[in-house]
């Protein structure tokens, strides 16, 4: 439940001194009001200590849970629930260029293990002394010029009484999982079995054990049930999608993280295309994939980020797991009905039709356009969400932390001195109120893209902060996860799942043992072959303004 405490564990990670060139400058403005940062998951852990180490300290955190951690790993996720991505970036001191993740950490922690490395983080900064827990924001009110003397007024609620609050700015953290998208069949009472979400730990895991499973949808929870019903002796698992989305291998997630440039589209779709073969995919005839002629430029486009496992992949080889593109029209005893008449059999329904964001924030905000992520085009009132979807042709992460680390580090560049921001505002991509979608706050990709180009090409000292937070990201990810490490740990994984679905009778005893597509050689082979394409490019790049240049 939503109010059960986790308590830390104890973990050595020590704050320490700032960026050369990212030490807010002597001229900031100083507020007169707290400035309030919304919601204690990853982005307002984040925010707050990136605060702590630039010397702002009048702030507030308001959290409606009571601890830290968000609603993503307090609400959503399974008690089954693993970080799908490497852990060595997914910290909240992220910013911080001598913190790193806790060595004691697995390398894909579960749902506790990352409460209790955000509420030890939180403690350890004092930070749990500057959040009112138990507290929602109902409202906002803008007062006066906020720029010249006004405020902004805060509406909010405890479990037992209503208050507001008087604050400079409102730097918010919203979250993009709230409510599991429902779906609704008929011949539900006739089917017999067992319907249930595949998040929000709402699954009976008794339920699964000898079952045949039907999983509806194809995001990040059913590649992370596959592996749960793996694990929980199911004897067959369906997935019925109407796109197959592409997942991410483990050595692919491994791969971006610790590319300390990003790396061409080309290169992801051929790492992919190792796993995928197994499965006799073609990733490059994939609808996500749109690549040249030569296959010198690709461009991947999905509706959800990759889930990144390896499991669901081992499970679809051995067909313990089998992806049917199409739809349910109904039920029936036993059976899910699919609307081109194909039946499939099943005891164990579980949906995972993803989640919308919190549908009711654009109106507690005041919503009428974004301007970039600030609202109405506010300085003061930026909002912190991770875009939809996939939509690119370079790909620097699957993890949400460094992503997000942009964005903190921007905030805090316009907090420090909002009327720089007034200038370049209007060339900012503009999000206007989409009837037909609750929730503008969570941004396409391409427009979070366009807004940083825009600011780091006005304001050079940001982009020279974003470059330096920009190198973290590769440092951190290989001071955890080194090459023979990781790839050790995913091999000795493969194995081991290989001997669980022989010892559970759900693959025969002397079922061949699939080798693991990745290698130490294949994979410092591409990687060279993608530092020499990154490195020609950019010569290409320099020559052509070189002669532009010349021209002018």
């Amino acid at each position: 439940s939503k109010n059960k405490q986790r308590r830390p564990s104890t973990v050595a990670v020590d704050m320490s001194g700032g960026y050369s060139n990212g030490h807010a400058p002597k001229a900031r403005r100083e507020y007169d009001h707290p400035i309030a940062i919304l919601g204690a998951g990853m982005g307002g852990l984040m925010t707050s200590l990136d605060f702590l180490r630039h010397g702002r300290t009048n702030f507030v955190i308001l959290e409606r849970y009571d601890s830290f951690g968000g609603t993503t790993w307090r609400d959503v996720a399974n008690e089954t629930t693993k970080l799908q991505t490497e852990k060595g970036t997914y910290v909240p001191e992220y910013l911080d260029p001598a913190a790193h993740c806790p060595e004691d950490m697995k390398t894909w922690p579960s749902r506790d293990s990352i409460l209790e490395m955000c509420v030890a983080c939180g403690e350890r900064h004092g930070l749990d002394e500057k959040t009112r827990f138990n507290t929602s924001l109902e409202k906002l009110e803008v007062k006066g010029d906020t720029l010249n003397g006004g405020h902004y007024e805060l509406h909010l609620t405890t479990e037992d009484a209503s208050e507001t609050l008087k604050v400079s700015a409102l730097i918010s953290c919203p979250g993009t999982f709230y409510n599991p998208i429902d779906i609704k069949w008929p011949g539900r009472d006739e089917f017999g079995g067992y319907v249930c979400h595949g998040s929000y730990d709402s699954i009976n895991y008794d339920k699964l054990k000898d079952a045949s499973v039907c999983i509806v949808g194809h995001g990040g929870f059913t590649i992370e049930n596959v592996r749960t019903c793996v694990e929980r002796k199911s004897k067959k698992v369906y997935v019925v999608c109407r796109h197959r989305h592409l997942a991410g291998p483990k050595m692919v997630s491994w791969m971006v993280s610790g590319a300390a440039v990003p790396l061409p589209g080309p290169y992801v779709v051929e790492a992919f295309q190792m796993m995928y073969s197994l499965l006799g995919v073609d990733v490059w005839a994939h609808p996500v994939v749109n690549a040249n002629a030569d296959r010198s430029s690709a461009i991947l486009t999905q509706t959800t980020t990759f889930g990144v496992t390896d499991i669901y992949f081992l499970a679809c080889y051995y067909k313990v797991c089998e992806i049917v593109n199409g739809e349910i029209e109904k039920l029936s005893k036993g059976k899910v009905v699919l609307t081109d008449g194909k039946e499939l059999e099943c005891n164990v329904i579980m949906k995972c039709l993803g989640s919308t964001g919190a549908t009711d924030f654009d109106e507690i905000i005041g919503f009428q356009f974004y301007q970039g992520w600030w609202v109405n085009g506010d300085p003061l009132l930026p909002v912190v969400a991770p875009a939809k979807g996939v939509q690119a042709k370079n790909f620097a992460g699957f993890s949400l932390a460094p992503g997000y680390a942009g964005m903190i580090v921007t905030n805090r560049y316009i907090l420090d001195d909002p009327a720089r921001f007034l200038g370049v505002r209007d060339w900012l991509p503009k999000t206007t109120k989409d009837d037909h979608y609750e929730c503008n706050y969570i941004y396409k990709g391409s427009h979070v893209l366009a807004t940083m180009v825009i600011l780091q090409g006005q304001f050079p000292e940001l982009t020279a902060e974003l470059a330096e937070a920009d190198k973290l990201k590769a440092e951190k990810h290989m001071k955890a996860h080194p090459l023979e490490k990781h790839l050790s740990e995913c091999l000795a994984e493969w194995k081991m799942y290989i001997k669980m679905m022989k010892d559970h009778g759900q693959i025969a005893a002397d079922a061949e043992e699939i080798e693991y597509p990745y290698t130490k050689e294949n994979i410092e082979e591409m990687l060279g072959r993608a530092e020499k394409t990154i490195l020609e490019d950019y010569e290409k790049a320099m020559a052509k303004m070189a002669k532009k240049a010349g021209k002018a």
